[in-house]
């Protein structure tokens, strides 16, 4: 069987089910007291401090500089991928335990079945009929500027991404969250070509704009859902991967609230995920929260 490690994130005491893929795994543990039971982002080479403004990239740094698999996979502590073939945004399930996983064809034999077919493994994009462009210069707590110096930065880094980078900014289809699956070649690939972007724009980004917002500091971790957009729609134009796309579940009963199962899945019969329906509705609620910050 290959070594495939499954790093699930979290920043608090959480679940994690006890599965041979799964690796616990605390991020900005630098910032905080460290989690009993959990792999943590501050040892060894790490950029663990700088969790304020790199979210889940943190762990995915620790993960590059200290850990050896054949493959790497990264998961929030609510978001997880389902192994069924279906190509939906999302699914919604109250919470990750062995039935659920079941229902989610996860179990270890069928996730390594899966997975090794494949280079990379993305959720499955999300059309939210408005250019990336758009939908990030219309989230309250995004600033076009950033975006637009990031996307700078990776025709001034890499010439030969030009295309993609216009190509996926320009186009209505989003890979959110932060979350992948990859062989071991093309995992160190991408943290090679990601990382030093961060920190190039860390370095070029006039910070004081956030006026000490903590929803906006997470700018490096926003840019990095768009910039693997990018890296991905490069790899593709290369043609010389084989990638999957799957579906994202949310578990909505992580913090023991129950109702909230089912106000995520009324809200999702309403307003399914990857309608123009939802994307209409969603581009008013952003446009009033921005006009309110």
């Amino acid at each position: 069987m290959a070594d495939i490690r499954i790093y699930v994130a979290t920043h608090k005491q959480t679940y994690v089910p006890e599965h041979p893929l799964l690796k616990p795994l605390q991020i900005g543990t630098a910032l905080h007291s460290p989690l009993d039971g959990f792999l943590h982002d501050d040892a060894g080479d790490n950029i663990s401090a700088k969790n304020n403004s790199y979210c889940e990239l943190t762990g995915q740094y620790w993960v590059w500089k200290n850990e050896q698999a054949d493959y790497y996979g990264f998961y929030h502590y609510r978001r997880y991928f389902s192994f069924h073939t279906e190509k939906h945004p999302y699914m919604i399930y109250d919470f990750p335990d062995d039935v659920t996983l079941r229902r989610m064809n996860c179990a270890p034999e069928q996730m390594e079945q899966l997975i090794s077919q494949y280079d990379i493994i993305v959720p499955a994009a999300e059309n939210m009929y408005e250019t990336v462009w758009e939908n990030y210069s219309r989230a309250p707590h995004h600033y076009m500027e950033d975006l637009q110096l990031a996307a700078n930065l990776v025709k001034e880094l890499h010439p030969d991404y030009k295309n993609a980078v216009e190509q996926y900014l320009s186009n209505t289809r989003l890979y959110l969250k932060n979350m992948y699956i990859m062989r071991h070649e093309h995992f160190h690939a991408y943290c090679n070509w990601l990382f030093p972007l961060l920190e190039e724009f860390d370095h070029r980004n006039s910070w004081n704009k956030y006026n000490g917002n903590k929803a906006a500091m997470r700018v490096d971790g926003y840019l990095a859902e768009r910039l693997f957009g990018i890296w991905y729609t490069h790899m593709k134009q290369q043609g010389n991967i084989k990638s999957c796309e799957l579906s994202r579940v949310h578990f909505a009963n992580m913090d023991g609230s129950k109702g909230g199962l089912q106000r995520m899945k009324l809200v999702n019969m309403v307003l399914p995920p990857g309608t123009k329906r939802r994307s209409m509705v969603s581009r008013c609620a952003r446009y009033v929260l921005k006009k309110l910050k």
